[in-house]
Formats: structure tokens, sequence, C-alpha cells
């Protein structure tokens, strides 16, 4: 799925989160009330420009044609198109925005070979096996002299999947947790074992599960007293048994967690970030958990593919969309966190200290990254279909 933004996301703010709600958005499916339009003139006028460009197609230091062309795999909604026009007024290169719903729709795309893809966006369990099978490339930090590794959050630097950061560098994070209505819920729920207790007790036919193999199986077996990442036989034997029996009391096995949330049809849900802000900022009673008893804290990361066609052009961007000022601009349009601290500086003080957005470090040390066994595992997988499947 490769379709550009969509035109009508350049809508006044209340048009966008009209089309937002229409469209059901969660975790990645949802818009901010952000203005464009003349926003976008202005922002282009002011922003910095791109290093070594000069309001010319020159790449960063002169050192060749940018080319008038770069190709953006992402997930929707997630850049602020003044941000990407003010590169676009700068550079002279034209950025199309490929909307992916998911890292595996981005990892078939480039697998599969001359996909004319620039710049990918991947979560972070996929990005080891990428580097193994070279396709990202090490990015060339001579290319980027406006990277300041002293600017970014070490919480979400030089993690296991990519040490050093030689292939990949943070754009944004966020968490998986619980979302749920308070005038249903009397309970306050606080870990992954309450939720999959009331979801098939209390609150029967009132709970929502993604479907997503990593955010649901995973807080599964973090409920159990498990590892999010399990791949032991034993343990996934155990939680499929659970999440089975478990099913015909859900409401829905379904990744559109704000509609029926919205709607009262369900009280409870395993959330992302965005759920969570989008829900809690609409409606007084919602609340947005980060689970005591751990869970999935997420990084999605700035990659250039190996057979990037408009390399001069990826670097160019990255160098312009990793300062600061461009980060917190997308951080303020999208919500989901940004690692890099200066930029958080800059967010705006209701965002920043938005404890949904950016949750305390000491709910966050309990958090597991998704690793690529578990992104990857067989095992897993069929497990997951098994659960989907059964009555």
């Amino acid at each position: 799925m490769t379709n550009r933004r969509d035109p009508d996301l350049r809508r006044d703010p209340e048009a966008i989160m009209r089309l937002a709600i229409a469209r059901r958005l969660s975790r990645r499916h949802f818009l901010v009330a952000a203005g464009t339009g003349m926003g976008a003139l202005a922002l282009a006028a002011c922003a910095p420009t791109p290093a070594g460009t000069a309001g010319t197609s020159a790449a960063p230091g002169g050192g060749g044609d940018l080319g008038d062309t770069l190709n953006l795999a992402t997930w929707p909604n997630y850049h602020d198109q003044a941000v990407l026009d003010a590169f676009t007024a700068s550079t002279g290169v034209a950025i199309n925005v490929g909307v992916y719903g998911s890292t595996e729709e981005m990892e078939a795309k480039i697998r599969a070979g001359n996909s004319g893809i620039d710049v990918v966006v991947p979560s972070n369990y996929a990005i080891e096996g990428w580097v193994a099978d070279s396709l990202i490339e090490p990015l060339d930090y001579a290319q980027l002299p406006n990277f300041k590794k002293a600017d970014w959050n070490a919480t979400f630097m030089d993690q296991a999947f990519d040490k050093g950061n030689t292939h990949s560098i943070p754009k944004n994070w966020g968490t998986t947790g619980i979302a749920y209505r308070s005038s249903k819920v009397t309970e306050e729920i606080k870990t992954w074992e309450q939720f999959f207790d009331l979801a098939g007790t209390t609150y029967e036919g009132k709970a929502l599960i993604v479907d997503h193999q990593i955010s649901s199986f995973g807080s599964a077996a973090v409920a159990m007293g498990y590892s999010l990442n399990t791949i032991d036989p034993t343990e996934m034997e155990a939680v499929e048994a659970m999440l089975t029996a478990l099913k015909p009391k859900l409401f829905a096995i379904s990744s559109d967690v704000q509609p029926p949330l919205r709607a009262l049809d369900t009280w409870l849900s395993v959330a992302w970030t965005g759920d969570g802000v989008q829900v809690g900022r609409d409606n007084e009673d919602a609340r947005y958990v980060v689970a005591d008893d751990g869970g999935e804290l997420w990084i999605d990361s700035y990659t250039v593919a190996a057979d990037a066609p408009h390399k001069a052009a990826a670097y160019a961007f990255l160098d312009y969309i990793l300062q600061p000022e461009q980060a917190a601009a997308e951080t303020e349009f999208c919500l989901f966190p940004h690692a890099n601290d200066k930029a958080t500086e800059l967010v705006a003080e209701d965002v920043r200290t938005n404890e949904v957005i950016y949750p305390p470090a000491d709910k966050l040390a309990a958090l597991e990254y998704a690793v690529n066994a578990t992104y990857n595992s067989p095992e897993r997988a069929e497990a997951w279909a098994r659960i989907k499947a059964s009555a």
C-alpha cells in the first residue's frame, strides 16, 4: 500500500478531526488538530534551511545534486505536512509519502526489491533482521552534520536491536497500555493481570484486545508473569490457552480501538499511546494506564533503504527532519513523544507534561522492547492465528 497522503488532510483543524473520527483511526491512524495552509507557508519562510541547500537542490556540504524526488515509507498521519512542505520549498525535492499500516507491509515492499523507497520508518523489532539481511544501509553520519547525539535521550539510543545506532535514528516512541472508561469501570486498573481477569469476568463482552500478536499476546504473557517476548513453548501454550478461553467473552479482537471505546460499546481495551491521547482528550472519564507489571515500549526509527534511488535527498531530509525545531513540530502534530530531548523542550507545555504522552521514567522502567525473535517467531504467529480462529 503506497498511497500518497490524503489531500483531505490539508483541511482546517475541525475537518481534520472529523476525518480522523470517521476513519476510526487508532494507534497510527489518528490526527491532531493542526493547521496547514497559510501555516505551511509561514513555516517554509522561517524554517531552518537544510544544511548546504541554500534554497537549491544542492546536497549537504555542496556535495552534488539532490534531485527532485524523495520516497518516504511511513505510518499514516505521522508527519506534519507543513514541515514536509518547508523541506520541499528549501530544496526543490518533492516528498512522496507512502502510507503503510504495519512494519510487515513495509518489509514486504523492500524485500521484493526495486521498491523505490528511500527513507523507511520501521518499528524497533524489525531493525535487527533488516540489518542482517542488508535491507537498510549503515548510516553515513558525515552526511548528517546537524545530528547531535548529546541531544537524544539515552533511553531510546544504542539499544540491542541497533547498537551504536549504526542503521537507525529514533523518530517517535510510545507504549502499549490499557484504556478504560472510569464511568463504567469502577476499579482503578493498574496491571495487565487485572485487565485480563476483568475482561473475562466483571466486564465480559465489554473488553477489546488489539489485532497484533506482539501487543496482545505479549501483554497477556506479562499478565501471566512471563516476558512480553516469550517464545518458550510451555509459556506460549499457557498464554494461548488463556486467550482462547477469553476470546468468546471479548467484544472483539480489533485494532480499531477508539470507536467502540468512544461509543461505550467497550469499556476497557488494549490500546496504544495515540488512543490514550485522543480518547482522553475528548472524554473526561477516559483513562490510559501504563501497566505496573510491565508491557511494551516501542520506537519507530528513520532508516535509509539499501537500494534507495535518491540517497542524497534521503540524507538531506534526515539532516533536516531530525533537527529539534522540525522534530518538535512533528511531535505536536502526531502527539507521539520524541526521543530528542532538545525537541521535547520546544514542544508545547500541555504536550510535554501530559503523562499519557510522556509517562514518568519509573513507569517506563518495567517495560520491554519487542525483539526480532518475537516478531519473526512462526510459533507465536501460529498461536495468534489459532486464537483468532477459535470459536
